[in-house]
């Protein structure tokens, strides 16, 4: 296998989102990895890696024909905010579960938070801890006020009127399948709910 034909390859296995139809090349903007000046008026797209680097191909979208082409002079924000990682290593947001903790159920509510990839509104939505929130400027992101304690009906009526209005904008569709109204609730100690619940968990034994 040619090194061309690797470096695409690893390219390709280290993407974390790419942008097609980036742009249009201009006459001494790009060269070819493997040597000589890239005509203008190619389309090209970009890859964004897991490595912090920023790749430019020929293509508006990727395909079989696509080579990886250098800007001579690459002025752009990520290029720019690149370097100055090497200093200070940018940190992605990772899933996460984080369940309500004693205290949490004391007051009867949490924060719970959200990330998906800020260019992609159909990748995937996942749920996150409180100190990945806003970490990274690729991501969008949102925290919900989640009810985990009070009476059943209260709390189905409170995180759903949480969920639905966000569920109803382009991206946040997923929160849907992600969230129930009742996931985390604990109900009151000697309410008819708590005897209900104790009940049905017997039942299931």
């Amino acid at each position: 296998m040619s090194k061309l034909k690797k470096d695409m390859e690893k390219v390709h296995e280290d993407t974390d989102f790419k942008i097609e139809f980036a742009g249009t090349t201009q006459t001494g903007e790009f060269f070819y990895t493997h040597g000589g000046s890239v005509p203008s008026g190619l389309d090209y797209h970009i890859h964004y890696t897991n490595k912090k680097r920023e790749v430019f191909m020929t293509g508006g979208i990727h395909n079989s024909e696509s080579k990886i082409i250098n800007r001579i002079i690459n002025n752009s924000m990520f290029n720019t905010y690149s370097k100055l990682q090497n200093i200070k290593k940018q940190s992605y947001p990772s899933k996460s579960n984080p369940k309500p903790t004693e205290s949490d159920y004391r007051i009867g509510t949490y924060k719970r938070y959200f990330a998906q990839k800020a260019n992609n509104l159909d990748s995937e939505l996942f749920e996150i801890s409180q100190d990945n929130f806003e970490i990274n400027n690729l991501y969008r992101y949102i925290s919900i006020t989640w009810k985990v304690t009070g009476l059943k009906s209260e709390v189905f009526n409170f995180n759903t009127n949480q969920v639905l209005p966000l569920s109803e904008e382009r991206g946040n569709e997923q929160l849907l399948n992600i969230l129930s109204p009742l996931q985390y609730w604990n109900p009151p100690k000697g309410s008819v709910d708590d005897i209900q619940e104790k009940l049905s968990r017997r039942k299931i034994m």
